[in-house]
């Protein structure tokens, strides 16, 4: 599909293709002045001359010509022959239009108006696949200073829907909840696009600060809430969601202390065997954060190779060794970044006065607990 119009003294056309193998918007029918021109822009400068948006995001803005503030399809142009081209850094989702905005050289004191040309990507016919897995924390309460909520898909999924899909609600009333994320622009993804995190407003969580002052936290302490993940979704081929999925959340007291690893309870494997090293928490962690920020080094000094898992409500942690364990000294390292569902970690309060200077002694580096591997299975207790 294409579409032609006049462009000033231009005839472009719009056109779904390739370039070196990867879906691309090619640009065509400029002439040799045009190419010419913008080969010798740099990427600042030809991302303030061509713009490429959804469609819809383009009709809902305020004003195209503030170029700066529109919602822009991640990608870059590239000049090949002569046409330029678009290469997106994620799939075209299928079935959406796309629009591409081209400003003129800016006049000074006067706002550029784009001129906007439109092209819908082709669907097919695919059934729908994609599904929500697990919506974390995976527990029944949290504190009122929530910072953060994990989405998980069972495939990659396309960007540009979370804003619209995403919706919280009173479960008392069913009233709905706003202000509770923040912007969902750019949407906060893992590299595969199977992971959505929202977080909520940190302005409205830390103390000290005028919309904490003014609105306060985003959820209110006793007062349960719905949070509804919508169908508008789409896969990274342009397919919908299967259903759309929910959970509902408790809503507790604050938690404003540092996580203190030394209250943690250790279950240390005999030696000889491959049994898995059990640490229990104290309170639930972030789920993306544990699956990287525990580890243990052996009696001389080095990572102990393994695979490792959280519990169930991310209030535990297993460790099991690729090899049996050995006599010996042995360490957990708690990375200084994890933390706890309030975002408070081994090194700082998240939720904190920011007019009240935090201790020196919370400001250290990430810590460890020993342990010693010895020949029967010790019971639970602390780090040493």
């Amino acid at each position: 599909m294409s579409q032609r119009r006049p462009v000033g003294a231009r005839d472009l056309t719009l056109a779904w293709d390739l370039l070196e193998g990867k879906p691309t918007l090619r640009i065509s029918g400029w002439d040799a002045n045009d190419l010419s021109t913008m080969e010798e822009l740099d990427a600042g400068e030809f991302s303030r001359r061509l713009a490429v948006v959804t469609t819809e995001a383009a009709e809902a803005a305020p004003d195209l010509a503030d170029n700066d503030q529109l919602p822009r399809v991640a990608g870059s142009f590239r000049i090949a022959g002569d046409s330029v081209f678009f290469v997106p850094r994620f799939p075209f989702v299928e079935g959406m239009s796309y629009s591409l905005l081209l400003y003129g050289t800016p006049s000074s004191g006067h706002a550029r108006v784009p001129e906007v040309r439109n092209i819908r990507r082709p669907s097919r016919e695919v059934p729908p696949t994609a599904r929500v897995e697990a919506i974390y924390p995976d527990v029944s309460s949290v504190p009122v200073n929530l910072l953060k909520i994990y989405v998980q898909f069972s495939e990659s999924m396309s960007e540009g829907r979370a804003e619209r899909s995403i919706r919280v609600y009173r479960e008392d009333t069913g009233e709905p909840l706003e202000g509770v994320f923040v912007p969902l622009d750019p949407e906060l993804w893992d590299p595969e696009r199977k992971r959505l995190t929202l977080l909520l407003d940190p302005a409205r969580i830390k103390h000290g600060l005028v919309p904490n002052m003014e609105a306060g936290y985003p959820l209110i302490e006793g007062v349960p809430f719905r949070l509804v993940i919508g169908s508008e979704f789409r896969n990274a081929a342009g397919s919908p969601m299967l259903s759309c999925a929910e959970r509902v959340y408790q809503v507790g007291p604050e938690v404003s202390e540092r996580l203190i690893p030394n209250r943690w309870q250790l279950t240390v494997p005999p030696v000889g065997s491959r049994d898995p090293l059990l640490v229990e928490f104290d309170r639930p962690l972030d789920y993306a954060l544990l699956q990287r920020s525990l580890w243990i080094e052996g009696p001389q000094g080095n990572p102990v190779a393994g695979g490792a898992r959280s519990g169930n409500g991310e209030s535990s942690w297993t460790f099991a060794p690729d090899l049996p364990w050995t006599e010996g000294p042995y360490r957990l390292v708690v990375a200084p970044e994890l933390e706890d569902l309030a975002g408070n970690s081994p090194v700082r309060v998240f939720d904190r006065d920011i007019t009240q200077s935090e201790s020196a002694s919370a400001l250290a580096d990430g810590v460890s607990l020993s342990f010693h591997c010895s020949g029967r299975r010790q019971d639970s207790g602390r780090g040493q």
